[in-house]
């Protein structure tokens, strides 16, 4: 099992939550759970989500990178506000 982190920056939270929520089919298809989601204190347009999966490490590395990589959710973040690339780890 692996859990994997990820951080993003949006031009506004609640338009990009709507876009987020509407894309959850594609994060269950993939097997992910979220466990949490976190806003900085200082900004609440900066958050990190954190998923769980019954994925190893490395199939967990390789399906965000390879989710980030696909045109259509680039598009959809686009469309939703992200403003900066997610980065992310896996523990």
């Amino acid at each position: 099992m692996a859990r994997i982190f990820l951080t993003h920056k949006v031009r506004d939270y609640d338009e990009w939550r709507g876009g987020y929520d509407a894309d959850r089919e594609r994060r269950e298809a993939a097997g992910l759970i979220e466990a949490g989601h976190f806003h900085s204190a200082n900004d609440r347009n900066s958050f990190l989500i954190v998923w769980d999966t019954e994925a190893s490490i490395d199939e967990a590395t390789g399906m965000v990178t390879g989710m980030l990589a696909d045109e259509g959710l680039a598009k959809l973040m686009e469309e939703a506000g992200v403003v900066e690339k997610p980065e992310f780890w896996v523990a």
